[in-house]
């Protein structure tokens, strides 16, 4: 496998972080053996050294990757477990503080002193604490609110920004749209609120669902990239572009065959707790150059995992295009609310629409994926994202806007079933999930012979 042409910038400072990175790894399980002896006197000794794949980090266990004793650690971390089994990571403070530190440097007029932060990001995730330690270091006042939690259901959440007068909302790019669409239904203008900035991570962030929550919140748009494995990547720069830290984690993409995408690898070099070293994160990404913003360093498209890759009329789509896409046709509705289902022979895209909108949800969506059969289906407010429901739910789990049928699970139609656990509804309330329940069931089962007809033929 060949590395990419993009190279970023090479210094004896860059060759001597990665030899450290390496000696540091041998400190953990995982690395102990396959890294005896090793030294980093160039790239092209890192090169030389094998992937490290998930797998590798799930058969090492949960200390498997830990390369300090427990007294030097401050925090353990899973990953979501989105992608198949979870991976632990062990962290230390300075490991949190380099992040934070270079979120804020990135940002500092959006990350300063007195403006108040909506954090939103889970618990469970890094993102949640690097906000936290962000105030902490004079970035702002933290409001600790994040989106699993008994004690900030959605309702509270926007009532949180709107009493205190939040600046910026921290949160995975779902949140703003079940956010929007709760104001709505109060009688508030989203744009009024007064949140300026939507600092989003943990999902792709395309440039019409951007656009889309930019208009609709009258806010700047901050996509934020990283992983629990890696920790922080890089966030987009004002021009839009998701520049790395090259100063915390050092990229190799690994292109595919006969594509302008490649897989991204990554040595982390501002991580003491779990280092890792040519760690394959399973993400695709396109390499932009020449930012209109000035900076010198190359630019990542993330466009999703490897394994979501939808093969369809010839194409191989990414998670990444087909929300770009599905936010565009929303737009054309006047709407935020879409849920994607991919179909042997075609994509079916369910838009929840308060009217008929002045666009053609069909021309925005071929406008990006030229070629790409595609179904619009229109559905009346509520049945994709039922606001009243969701804002009684203290269960709400990492939201999903895109399922494929053609593969093993849960066949999804609305973005409720994909994120919360149903309280106890009102007799009022009942009614109408019955009456959604009814309607997506039916709706469920014809997608479900169209399914197995195209797949006998």
């Amino acid at each position: 496998m060949t590395q990419s042409s993009v190279e970023w910038a090479v210094s004896d400072d860059l060759v001597a972080a990665l030899d450290a990175t390496v000696a540091r790894a041998r400190g953990s399980a995982l690395y102990r053996e396959r890294l005896a002896g090793v030294r980093i006197r160039s790239l092209a000794d890192l090169r030389g050294l094998p992937l490290t794949t998930r797998a590798d980090l799930q058969a090492a266990g949960a200390h498997g990757t830990r390369a300090l004793p427990l007294a030097r650690v401050c925090h353990y971390g899973e990953s979501s477990g989105t992608s198949g089994a979870s991976n632990s990571t062990w962290l230390t403070a300075e490991d949190f503080r380099r992040d934070a530190d270079a979120i804020r440097a990135a940002h500092p007029d959006v990350f300063a002193p007195g403006r108040i932060i909506l954090n939103r990001f889970p618990f469970m995730a890094a993102p949640a604490h690097l906000i936290q330690l962000i105030a902490e270091r004079g970035g702002g006042v933290a409001i600790p609110a994040g989106n699993i939690n008994w004690d900030v259901p959605f309702p509270r959440a926007l009532e949180l920004a709107r009493r205190t007068g939040a600046n910026l909302l921290a949160a995975l790019p779902l949140e703003p749209v079940v956010l929007g669409e709760l104001a709505r239904a109060q009688g508030i203008d989203p744009a009024r609120v007064g949140l300026d900035t939507l600092f989003l991570g943990g999902a792709p962030v395309p440039p019409a669902l951007q656009r889309r929550l930019a208009r609709v919140w009258g806010a700047r748009v901050i996509e934020l990239y990283g992983s629990t494995e890696t920790m922080l990547i890089g966030t987009s720069c004002p021009a839009g572009t998701l520049h790395p830290e090259t100063t915390l984690a050092y990229c190799e993409v690994l292109p595919l065959e006969g594509a302008e995408e490649g897989r991204l690898v990554v040595t982390t070099i501002g991580v003491e707790g779990s280092p890792l070293v040519r760690f394959d994160t399973g993400d695709l990404v396109r390499v932009t150059t020449a930012c209109a913003c000035g900076d010198p360093r190359p630019g990542l498209v993330v466009l999703g995992r490897a394994p979501d890759a939808v093969e369809i009329a010839g194409r191989r789509l990414y998670p990444y295009d087909l929300i770009d896409a599905a936010a565009a046709a929303a737009d054309a509705l006047d709407s935020s609310v879409f849920f994607i289902v991919i179909l042997a022979d075609r994509v079916l895209v369910r838009i929840e629409a308060r009217t008929n909108g002045t666009g053609d949800p069909a021309a925005a969506f071929r406008a990006r994926l030229p070629g790409v059969p595609v179904e619009l289906e229109p559905v009346e407010p509520g049945m994709l994202l039922d606001v009243e429901m969701l804002s009684r739910s203290p269960h709400v789990y990492k939201p999903v806007v895109l399922a494929d049928w053609r593969r093993p699970g849960r066949r999804i139609l609305t973005v409720d079933e994909g994120m919360i656990e149903w309280p106890r509804p009102t007799w009022a309330e009942g009614r109408r999930w019955l009456r959604r329940r009814l309607s997506t069931a039916a709706r469920r089962r014809r997608l479900g012979r169209d399914l197995a007809r195209g797949a006998d033929g």
